[in-house]
């Protein structure tokens, strides 16, 4: 018994010993732009952080971490080297690092308001705070959480929670494959969808809405716009706090009319769940 425990020990001290050998490195840069810059940020696992800066000027923070230890070399050469190329106003950040195996890159990146804006990750979340003009911000398996977002944009992930606010005028989509999405200060059309997940939408219709969800609840605000309203559910209720005019009510499961005089058409189409207009 006593031997049983010596080599149960022995294997747990040499799996750690084996994650002790884990590398780590960092790098930093920073670019200079004279104009309005084209940014594209990509990592094949990892987070990407965007946080709203001054302007002319980019400042790139990278982490890369290796799970096993035969990849310390592959995690210092890339810290000595990282992927980051500049034609003019163009950077591209992580474009051939996107496939690495065993190896995590998280970015944390400092850049104008108002850049073009293309963030990818293949695994983990993506945050930005105020960075993007027609944002795309995407990640196989994360969440999105995102402020200040200029004009249109587009936020996808494979499984998890979608948060974003609008400014300016844009249309906007928004899909996950399982997790709920939550979206302010819309103004232009929109398409939102999720597999399951309640959705959330604040703003002013001035193109079509269309908002789906296989299972859960959604909520809209419209203010005073006037648009056409489809609503329907699967299973649940359905409840609308503005007035409604040439209503069609089905068994309290669809609900379709004019409101605020008409405009663009808002549908809603859950499977199991609530809907509620304000």
């Amino acid at each position: 018994m006593k031997y049983l425990v010596r080599v149960a020990a022995v294997m747990i001290l040499g799996f750690a010993a084996a994650a002790a050998l884990a590398e780590e490195a960092t790098f930093e840069r920073d670019l200079s732009l004279n104009g309005r810059a084209e940014l594209t940020v990509a990592t094949g696992s990892g987070t990407i952080r965007l946080t709203q800066g001054d302007g002319g000027r980019i400042h790139i923070f990278g982490r890369v971490r290796s799970n096993w230890g035969e990849n310390d070399d592959k995690v210092r050469e890339i810290a000595a080297h990282p992927p980051i190329e500049q034609t003019g106003n163009i950077i591209r950040i992580g474009a051939r690092h996107q496939n690495l195996h065993n190896i995590s890159i998280d970015y944390e990146i400092v850049a104008p308001a108002n850049s073009f804006l293309d963030a990818t990750s293949g695994s983990g979340s993506v945050n930005d705070d105020g960075v993007g003009a027609d944002a795309k911000l995407s990640t196989g398996s994360g969440s999105i959480h995102a402020s200040g977002l200029q004009g249109g944009f587009s936020a996808q992930t494979g499984s998890g929670r979608i948060y974003a606010e609008q400014v300016g005028n844009g249309d906007v989509k928004a899909e996950t494959g399982s997790g709920s999405i939550e979206l302010r200060n819309l103004h232009g059309a929109l398409h939102a969808h999720t597999g399951s997940g309640t959705i959330k939408a604040a703003g002013t219709p001035s193109g079509p809405w269309r908002l789906d969800t296989g299972s859960g609840g959604v909520e809209i605000w419209t203010g005073d716009a006037g648009l056409m309203l489809d609503a329907s559910t699967g299973s649940g209720r359905i409840r609308c706090d503005r007035e409604i005019a040439g209503q069609v009510d089905s068994g309290k499961h669809h609900l379709s009319g004019k409101i605020g005089g008409g405009g663009p058409e808002v549908r809603v189409e859950t499977g199991s769940g609530s809907i509620q207009v304000h």
